[in-house]
């Protein structure tokens, strides 16, 4: 009975290292393919589309438990937002444009 508590034991390690590589690879996959769109929407000059692929790097980051590149991407998303809102000339929540000032 205790070879087959040892055998099993040993089993279900060797699944959970397995499984583990998968998830690994799963997210590097994510985040390729998060990189590759935020840097189509760049290269095309999209700047709503960099604001919203920035996020999904700092997802994809975040999911692959890389917080300090995730926080970086966030960063980066907060920075292309207020782009794409300065090229669509709307005025974020909050902030008072001037013509609402008089």
């Amino acid at each position: 009975m205790k070879s087959l508590a040892l055998v099993t034991a040993f089993a279900l390690a060797g699944c959970a290292q397995v499984s583990g590589g998968y998830a690994q690879k799963a997210h590097q996959t994510k985040l390729q393919a998060a990189l590759g769109e935020y840097e189509r929407a760049r290269q095309s000059g999209d700047v709503l589309g960099m604001c919203v692929k920035a996020k999904m790097v700092a997802i994809a980051y975040g999911d692959a438990r890389d917080g300090m590149n995730a926080s970086a991407w966030y960063a980066r998303e907060r920075e292309d937002c207020r782009g794409a809102l300065a090229a669509y000339n709307i005025t974020p929540p909050g902030e008072r444009s001037d013509a609402e000032e008089d």
